[in-house]
């Protein structure tokens, strides 16, 4: 199976709904057996599969379910997180949200020495915000080491492989600020929503900092 066909598989098993083998095969434009060996390859890589025998049962992803244990592509990464967050019946939010993630060219060495893994409970509720365009309060340590106490309305996650990137609307600066998620410490979603502003005002700056070519997922 491709990597492309191995991400839709991801995404369908992931948005809620109970699939057949036979479905999986007509929607991919694969085979029964070409599904079948998919889903096997997944759970021997770690995903948790829900299924259900007999008329109308099927397959689907579980929640509890972990992420491959072999790499995946940054887009199958968002692909699955979005699946798991959002029900079949909820596609268009979905789709919406898919506009708010940008991928970008690889990062730089310098970044790429630099990087480390954004901490787990942070990250958690930068993601819980982001999808829920909720505002939120952080504290950001930036790479001279100084930290700062901010509150943003997290517009995009841009990915620059493989830092990972929030592109934000400082609230105290009335200004475009794009945060590294791992120089992230602490966040705390905060009790009110934002509308998003307009794309030129946001990614302009970014590419100015990052580099251009930042393309929808």
């Amino acid at each position: 199976m491709s990597s492309r066909s191995s991400e839709r598989l991801l995404g369908l098993l992931a948005n809620g709904e109970r699939w057949t083998a036979a479905l999986l095969a007509q929607e991919l434009g694969l085979s029964v057996r070409s599904v079948r060996r998919g889903l096997a390859q997944l759970q021997q890589e770690g995903c948790v599969l829900d299924s259900e025998p007999g008329r109308g049962g099927g397959v689907r992803l579980a929640r509890r379910s972990s992420l491959p244990r072999t790499a995946l592509s940054q887009r199958e990464l968002i692909t699955v997180m979005m699946g798991l967050v959002f029900s079949g019946a909820e596609r268009g939010a979905q789709q919406a949200l898919r506009q708010r993630v940008r991928v970008g060219a690889a990062a730089s060495e310098a970044v790429r020495a630099d990087w480390r893994p954004p901490r787990p409970a942070a990250l958690a509720e930068v993601q819980q915000a982001f999808f829920a365009q909720q505002c939120l309060h952080i504290r950001y340590q930036d790479g001279t080491s100084q930290s700062s106490e901010r509150e943003i309305e997290p517009h995009y996650l841009l990915i620059n492989a493989p830092a990972w990137y929030l592109l934000a609307w400082d609230v105290n600066k009335q200004a475009t600020r794009c945060f590294r998620l791992d120089r992230i410490r602490q966040a705390r979603p905060l009790d009110r929503r934002f509308l998003r502003r307009p794309e030129v005002q946001l990614m302009s700056e970014a590419e100015q900092g990052l580099g251009p070519f930042f393309k929808p997922l």
